[in-house]
This record gives structure tokens, sequence and C-alpha cells, in this order.
């Protein structure tokens, strides 16, 4: 529990909440829609798709590396790693400078599905700013920026 001293002021507070069910309301209504939509691809667990989502960013991965950017163990990445090279997703091959290296890209299958859950993202986008007048969209973005620039990872 936070200390009276360390906790946030009321109104923050209060507008916290509030974010967090504008939020939520979204992504409800945002997976509602998809509901009769077929599954493009193989169930992912939380871990799988944090790693697909950092390969897809960062390219051709060292395990290390991605072990170190994660904040996981090697053999921890690795299993994450042998789940997404059997659903097809990524694939490992050797460097050709040091073929003790192994290195992790997402295979086409996966960068397929990337582009299609991109797409369906941008989508998403779309939906939001459309209400909003030319205007309210350039301080819309002008505040997600900053606050995608000042915000903690963690509170």
């Amino acid at each position: 529990m936070l200390s009276r001293s360390t906790r946030p002021p009321a109104a923050l507070e209060r507008q916290s909440g509030q974010l967090l069910g504008y939020l939520d309301t979204l992504f409800r209504r945002w997976m509602l829609a998809r509901k009769g939509e077929a599954f493009e691809g193989p169930e992912c667990s939380r871990e799988e798709h944090r790693m697909l989502f950092l390969i897809h960013a960062k390219g051709r991965s060292t395990m290390s590396g991605l072990a170190d950017e994660l904040g996981v163990p090697l053999s921890t990445a690795t299993h994450t790693i042998d789940r997404l090279v059997a659903k097809g997703l990524v694939v490992r091959t050797r460097s050709e400078q040091d073929r003790r290296v192994v290195q992790v890209g997402m295979s086409d299958f996966g960068k397929q599905l990337q582009e299609n859950f991109k797409g369906k993202r941008l989508s998403m986008a779309h939906s939001w700013l459309e209400p909003l007048s030319p205007g309210e969209r350039e301080i819309f973005l002008e505040l997600m920026a900053k606050i995608t620039e000042r915000a903690k990872p963690e509170a």
C-alpha cells in the first residue's frame, strides 16, 4: 500500500481510473468486434507474444541478446524459441561469421501474421481517431507522444 506521502493526488487517482476504464472499453469493443473472425495463426502464450514482438521489432537477433532484452535466463528464451520454431513463426540460422552463434528471425509465415496484425492495429487506430476533428487528432497525438516519452514502465 502506498504511504500518504507517495500517494498520487486525488484528481490524478480519479483520472487514472477513468483512463483505465476507457482503455478497457476500447479493448473490449475491439475484441468483441473480432469475435467472429477466424484466428489466423497458432495460439501463443504471453511469453511467446513478447518474444515475437521483440524479434519483429529488432530483426534477426542472437539468443543471448533476446534473453538480455527480455530480462529472462537464456534457458527460458531458448524454450520459448523452441515453441515458436515448432509453430513455424520463427527460424534459427547459424551466423556466417561464427557458426557457433545462433541467430533467430521471423519466418515467412511469422512475417505474414505480423503484417496482418499490423493491418488490424491500424484499423483500430483509425476507428479511435475517426470521431475526432483534425485539430483534436493533432492534440491527441501530441499528448500521446508526451505520454510515450515520459511514462515509466511500471509504477
